[in-house]
This record gives structure tokens, sequence and C-alpha cells, in this order.
């Protein structure tokens, strides 16, 4: 006797929920149901490997690869009031366009797969969702350090920029391993608004070469992705100071 619907009979109700549920926060909101506005910079990848392979380019290989990322406020709440921060990271690689979604969640192997509310863009942030490569489960995260914590406004954002470029570091761990460090990524100014560069990112359509996303939330957040972005995007204006 089954205790549970199966995997094969509740994932497509899933997908068709999520589908409906991001479909209509789309066009309730216009555009974007979740990360509404965002500060866009151009990004250097300085990708040097660990000392373990991992069996990806990405996670193995030293190279350097060049696109943009986008900081973002999930909720689009007013600072100084928490929010779930986002990092979208968009470069090209061996003829391929990749993307990469991360959010702030807490470090340890429990809470990097929670998101975690933050007021400030320093810390880090987790692809929540696992990858596999080589055989093998893994997350994908990026701290942002700074000598002094870097509140999460946009204002802020473009002050650091000027001073200089912004650093982060890129982290890939198991699921419940360590995290270690195979690259910086290296963000300069002048800043840009989705105006000037309009952009929607997708993980599951633009994947990371080597890196397949997996397990059940993989297989239907997909729909989620799809159904929003079939909304025409009203790009929310950034007042800047």
């Amino acid at each position: 006797m089954e205790c549970g619907p199966r995997k094969g009979v509740w994932t497509p109700a899933t997908r068709a929920a999520l589908a409906a549920s991001f479909g209509a926060a789309a066009r309730l909101r216009r555009g974007r149901p979740f990360h509404p506005a965002g500060l866009l910079f151009e990004a250097r990848l300085r990708l040097h490997g660990t000392s373990r392979p991992w069996g990806a380019p990405f996670l193995d290989h030293r190279m350097d690869v060049y696109g943009f990322a986008r900081f973002s406020r999930s909720l689009g709440l007013p600072p100084p009031l928490p929010d779930i921060l986002g990092l979208a990271l968009r470069w090209h690689q061996e003829d391929a366009t990749a993307d990469l979604l991360l959010a702030t969640t807490g470090h340890t192997p429990l809470g990097r797969r929670l998101l975690r509310p933050a007021t400030r863009w320093t810390g880090l942030y987790t692809s929540l969702f696992p990858y596999e490569a080589g055989g093998r489960r893994l997350v994908l995260g990026a701290l942002l350090q700074r000598e002094r914590p870097l509140p999460a406004t946009f204002d802020a954002l473009v002050r650091a920029a000027d001073e200089g470029p912004i650093l982060l570091d890129l982290a890939v761990a198991a699921p419940s391993g360590p995290w270690r460090i195979f690259g910086q990524i290296e963000l300069t100014a002048p800043p840009m608004t989705d105006a000037d560069l309009p952009t929607r990112f997708n993980p599951l359509l633009r994947p990371v070469p080597g890196l397949r996303p997996v397990g059940w939330l993989n297989e239907v957040r997909d729909a989620a992705y799809e159904a929003a972005q079939r909304v025409p995007d009203r790009q929310k204006k950034i007042q800047l100071r």
C-alpha cells in the first residue's frame, strides 16, 4: 500500500501550481514577481579551482570569464527593513551563456538550505538548490567581504563601486561539507539599471557548463520562471542619490 503520492504524480501538479502562482503574481506586479528592481555591474570571474577536483570546468579550471551581475531585493521592501537579497550572474563560457542565481542564506549545512532576510549586502549568497558534477551533489555560493558592513541599499552599492571594484569570493561545497573558495568576482562601476540592460535570468534554461541542476525543486521551478517571464517586465526606476 502506498504511503503517499509518487514523485511522478505530484511533480506535474506542483509545476502547474507554481506556474499559476508565479504567473498571477507577475501580472499583479506587472513584471517580475520577485526582485523587481536591480542594480547591475560589469563582472569579471577569475577562477582558479580548489585542491580537489569537482568534475566541472567552472569549478576545476583556471580561467577568466566576463559578464555582469545584478543585485536586488526580493520583495522590494524599503530599507532599512530586512529583505532576502539576490545576486544574479550571467557570463559567457565555452561558447555558451550561463546564469547563476544566488540569494542570502545561512552559512551552516542547514542554514544554506534556508533563505535569510538581511539588512546588508555583505554576507553569504548561495544557490539554495543543488547541482551535480562528477556524480556528486554540490551547492554554490558567493561571499561579499568588506572591512565595513555595506547596508542593503542601492546607493550604498554605488558609493562602494565608486571607491573601487566590489569583490566577492566564489565558493563551492558538498551539501553538508565545508565551503571551498574556487574564484573571485570583480564588479566595476559605472552601475547600470534594468532600463539600461533589460535582463531576465533562468539558470535552468542557461545552466553552467558541466553543472546539472538536480532535485525535485529544480524540476518544478522552471515552470515558475517560464510563467513569470511571459509577462513583459516593467522596469522599476531606481532613484539614486
